[in-house]
C-alpha cells in the first residue's frame, strides 16, 4: 500500500480536478449523441447511462495520460476521441454480457464482418447508437495504419477469447489448475491491455514503439482491478475470471498491483503523463478494493460512479 500512496500523492489535486471536468465533458458530447439516436439509454438517467459516463470519463483520464506520455497535447479533438471510445467500449461489452449466449457470438460475428468490409446492419436503436459513435472514430483516423490495425484486430480477438471461456467452459475444466490461472490471466491481461493500446494509437498514432509496453501493462492492470472489483457479482453470474478463482485475491491483487506499476515505471519516461496515470491506477485500485469488499458484505451490487 506504500506504493499506492506514493502513486496518487503528487497528483492527487490534478486527478480531481481532472476527473471533475471530464464528468462534464462527457454528457455535453454524448448526451447529444444519445438523445438523436438512442433517448432510451438516457431514461431518468438510470444506472446503466451512469455507467456509460464514467466509464467514458475513465478513457478520459486514461487518454489524457496516453497523450502527455508521447509528448502530445490532450486537445478538443482528442478528449473527444477518448470519450467516444468510452462510450463504444461500454456498448461493445453490453453486446457481449448483456443479451445472452446467442447474441453474444452473433456480435462477435457482425464486428469481424465491420472490421474486414465496413458493413455493419442496424437493426436497433442501441445498434445505431453504437455504429454512429464507431464511424465518428473511424472518420478522424487512417484504421487501416498498420499499427491501428494490428490493435484493433488484437483487441477483437482478446474479446473474443473471453467470450468463448464464458460460454465454453470446458475450455478450461479439463486443464491442471496452474494452466486454467494462466489461460485465465492471459485473457484478462489482453482483454485491457489491447483496449488502451486502440485508445493510445487513436490519439497519437505515431506513439513511439518504446511506450506500448509500459501503456499495456497498465492496461492489464486496469482488468486485474476490475474483474477483482466485481469478483461477487461474477460469481452470482457463474463467471470464471483470472481473480475470483484465486484462494487469496485481495493478496495476489497487491501484488500484481506492485509489479505492474514497476513495469510502468521502467517502461515510460518520467512525467506528468506517467503520473497522472500512476496516480489513476492508484486512486482505481483503492475504489474497487472498497467494492469488492461492500459486494461481500451487502451480498449484492455495489455501482461505483466516481
Amino acid at each position: 500500500m506504500a506504493g499506492l500512496a506514493a502513486g496518487e500523492g503528487a497528483d492527487a489535486a490534478r486527478l480531481e480536478e481532472l476527473s471533475r471536468r471530464y464528468r462534464g465533458e462527457v454528457k455535453e458530447v454524448l448526451a447529444p449523441l444519445v438523445g438523436a439516436y438512442y433517448p432510451a439509454l438516457a431514461a431518468a438517467n438510470g444506472p446503466e447511462y451512469r455507467k456509460m459516463l464514467e466509464l467514458s470519463a475513465k478513457m478520459a483520464l486514461v487518454g489524457h495520460a496516453c497523450t502527455e506520455i508521447a509528448g502530445e497535447t490532450f486537445d478538443a479533438g482528442r478528449r473527444r476521441l477518448a470519450i467516444l471510445f468510452g462510450c463504444c467500449c461500454f456498448l461493445a461489452d453490453s453486446f457481449l454480457d448483456d443479451f445472452g449466449e446467442s447474441a453474444a457470438r452473433e456480435y462477435l460475428a457482425r464486428f469481424e464482418r465491420l472490421l474486414a468490409t465496413g458493413w455493419f446492419e442496424i437493426r436497433n436503436a442501441r445498434e445505431r447508437l453504437f455504429y454512429v459513435i464507431v464511424a465518428s472514430m473511424f472518420i478522424e483516423r487512417d484504421v487501416l495504419a498498420p499499427l491501428l490495425r494490428q490493435a484493433i484486430v488484437h483487441l477483437h480477438a482478446a474479446q473474443a477469447e473471453d467470450v468463448m471461456l464464458r460460454l465454453e467452459p470446458a475450455r478450461v475444466t479439463g486443464l491442471t489448475r496452474a494452466r486454467e490461472l494462466a489461460v485465465l490471466r492471459r485473457s484478462a491481461r489482453n482483454r485491457s491491455g489491447h483496449a488502451i493500446l486502440v485508445l493510445a494509437i487513436f490519439l497519437v498514432q505515431n506513439v513511439a514503439l518504446s511506450y506500448l509496453a509500459g501503456l499495456f501493462s497498465a492496461g492489464a492492470l486496469i482488468m486485474f482491478i476490475d474483474d477483482h472489483g466485481d469478483c461477487h457479482a461474477d460469481r452470482k453470474e457463474g463467471r470464471v475470471t483470472y481473480m475470483n478463482r484465486l484462494n487469496a485475491p485481495e493478496r495476489a491483487l497487491g501484488r500484481i498491483y506492485a509489479r505492474h506499476r514497476r513495469r510502468i515505471e521502467a517502461s515510460l519516461e518520467p512525467g506528468p503523463g506517467r503520473s497522472l496515470l500512476l496516480g489513476f491506477l492508484g486512486r482505481y485500485y483503492a475504489t474497487r478494493l472498497e467494492k469488492h469488499r461492500r459486494q461481500r458484505q451487502d451480498g449484492g451490487a455495489w455501482d461505483v460512479y466516481e
